[in-house]
Parts: structure tokens; sequence; C-alpha cells
């Protein structure tokens, strides 16, 4: 299925990332940098962009999916291109590139925001992939919303100490470092997430009517 046709099947909701993502944040920061510091911008880039998002990464995947899992008679779905793989990779990089255009601007802020551009794209493919994988898992959207949402949440709120060595909040920034000790381990589980989302996605069978 092409983008544009997944693009419009999602509705008026595919604006829902786009406007928090590319309106509210910025607006924000557009707020504090007139009425703060330098320092308050920067915690305000770091705070807002990975609270909201890498797990809005699974907002389209989730209301992409929700026909071909949730639906009644969802087995006409699966008359042709019964791999949704593909379709789940091209809704992640579309929200990529949409939330790519103010990176520029956090870049100009300060340059060390590269990193945190690198993180959201690899949390990004962690959210997306993880949303494919726990959807076929479970056999239901709302059941697979569940890991991603609470996930998210335990990193920002750090629960406990296990969660806070686990969790992708950076509280006090992205560091070079960090990319090759820590979050290459995030793609590889990424990719484990769609290999295995995949070979569940392949012998689903479990039909609504």
């Amino acid at each position: 299925m092409g983008i544009k046709i997944i693009i419009k099947s999602l509705g008026r909701f595919v604006w829902i990332p786009i406007i928090i993502n590319d309106i509210i944040i910025p607006l924000i920061i557009l707020f504090i940098k007139i009425n703060g510091t330098l320092d308050h911008v920067e915690t305000g880039i770091m705070m807002l962009t990975q609270m909201f998002t890498p797990f809005l990464a699974v907002f389209w995947i989730y209301l992409h999916l929700v026909k071909y899992i949730d639906s009644k008679g969802n087995e006409n779905f699966y008359l042709k291109e019964r791999n949704k793989l593909l379709e789940v990779v091209k809704l992640t990089v579309v929200y990529i590139i949409t939330n790519t255009p103010f990176f520029i601007w956090y870049y100009l802020i300060n340059r060390a925001y590269i990193y945190e551009w690198i993180h959201i794209i690899i949390m990004s493919i962690f959210f997306g992939m993880g949303a494919y994988f726990f959807s076929y898992l479970f056999k239901s959207i709302s059941l697979g919303m569940i890991p991603s949402f609470i996930y998210a949440l335990s990193s920002i709120t750090g629960l406990n100490e296990f969660m806070y060595k686990i969790s992708y909040y950076e509280s006090s920034g992205m560091k070079a470092g960090q990319l090759t000790e820590k979050y290459f381990y995030f793609l590889l589980i990424a990719f484990l997430f769609a290999g295995i989302g995949e070979i569940l996605n392949k012998y689903y069978t479990e039909y609504n009517s």
C-alpha cells in the first residue's frame, strides 16, 4: 500500500502528532526563548522532545493496524499485501521526516542537539517496531498499546533504579558516546521487534467476524 493512501486512510487523526510536535512544542519553546534564558530554552527542548516525540511515533501505526487486527471482517484485508511491516516502516519514516524541520532550528540554538535528533530517530524506530510487534503478539491494538505506554511513562518518571538504567529519557541531555554505548542496543531490539513481529504477522489468522 502506498504511503499516500495509508496517510489518507488515517483521516483527520493524522494531524495529532504533527500538531503536537510541529506546532505546540515549537510554540512553547519560542515562548521560553522570548521570556527565559538560553538554559531554559535548551532544557525545554530536551524535556519536551523526549517526553512526547518518541512515544507519538506509535500513534499512526496503531491507528493504521487497528483495521487489520481489531475490525470485524478483517480477513478481507489479508487477501493481498498480508505483510504490514513495510507499511509500518513507511509510517515511521514519514513521522521522522515531519519532525526533522524543527530540529534544524534546535540545532541552530545548540549544535549538541544533533545528538538529540539522532536519539529521537532511534527511539521513534524502537517505539514503531515495538508497536508492530506487540500488536500482533497480543492480537489486539488496545493491549498492544499498554507496553508502549508503560515504558514511556516509566522512562520519563524514573519509577525505580532499574527503569532508570533502561530508560530512554536522558535528563542531562544526549551525549555522542551514548549513541554507541547505549542506543545501539535499542536499534538491535527494534530490529528484533520487526523480525518477530513479521513472523507473528505472517501467521496471524484469528480474524474477527
